[in-house]
């Protein structure tokens, strides 16, 4: 392939708006020829590439816009530090089943025993799991309710909360609710 064409191909890709493809092209150009790889097998691990990255960028994006306190994954928790915890249960929770059944979950317990750890490693599972997920403690939704009141932005924030297909209402409880927004929030 020629300078200007792989030039004139790569701007194609960006027009496109595959700018990974772009990324990927002589890397993969390169590949192709070395193996001898037809233009079908270039074109599927080019493509495939694209989608990948796109994924990627998706969760990360799911994640961010969720705003977990801590990043705790699944993987770094230690289910035996949590002896009355049916470790079971809390498995098949990762599989995501009660999310697209609408039911809740809660989780009850002292103070320090990994409640906010397991709901932000469930949290992420959502978001791997294409959900889209939002971490708040139940002040901070309270705060955010009496805000977007006085603001005349309430209706607005409660359809982009209800737009949420998995919601984690953390610590609540912990602190008081002002009037107010106790009665928003219920």
């Amino acid at each position: 392939m020629t300078v200007g064409t792989l030039i004139e191909l790569r701007a194609n890709l960006k027009a496109l708006h595959l700018p990974n493809m772009a990324r990927n092209l002589e890397g993969l150009l390169r590949q192709a020829k070395e193996s001898g790889i037809g233009y079908d097998d270039f074109l599927l691990d080019l493509t495939g590439a694209e989608l990948q990255t796109r994924a990627i960028s998706r969760l990360n994006r799911r994640i961010k816009e969720s705003r977990f306190p801590l990043m705790k994954p699944l993987e770094t928790f230690n289910l035996a530090a949590v002896p009355d915890l049916d470790i079971r249960l809390f498995r098949e929770l990762a599989g995501c089943g009660y999310i697209q059944e609408r039911k809740n979950v809660i989780f009850l317990g002292r103070s320090g025993t990994g409640k906010t750890h397991m709901t932000s490693a469930l949290g992420i599972e959502a978001c791997r799991h294409k959900f889209r997920t939002r971490f708040v403690t139940c002040y901070g939704l309270d705060n955010e309710l009496v805000e977007a009141r006085e603001e005349r932005t309430l209706q607005r924030f409660i359809q982009k909360v209800v737009r949420c297909d998995f919601l984690v209402l953390d610590e609540l409880g912990y602190i008081p609710f002002s009037k107010e927004g106790s009665a928003l929030l219920l």
